[in-house]
């Protein structure tokens, strides 16, 4: 992981409501979240919660599979790890 890469990362976290998803998407590991279920455990509406997912997968933190009509999101803790492990060094 570069330097772009962790502020990227580090960035997308910046964000109370990105914060809370993350963390939500660390313990629900590794079955995932639906979008729609993280909007209502988060508490924001669903096209809010799309934008925020948007930013957390382009840093790379989070991605997301299909599945019938529903996104199931996880967190990629190898990518996390990666962040964390740059600042370490």
């Amino acid at each position: 992981m570069d330097e772009q890469a962790t502020l990227h990362a580090l960035g997308a976290l910046a964000q109370q409501t990105r914060l809370q998803t993350f963390r939500l998407l660390v313990t629900r590991e590794p079955e995932g979240v639906p979008a729609g279920e993280l909007a209502r455990l988060i508490g924001v509406p669903q096209n809010t919660m799309s934008a925020h997912l948007a930013t957390l997968s382009q840093a790379g933190l989070i991605s997301g599979e299909r599945r019938s009509r529903s996104i199931i999101y996880r967190a990629d803790l190898a990518r996390f790890r990666e962040t964390i492990l740059f600042l370490l060094n």
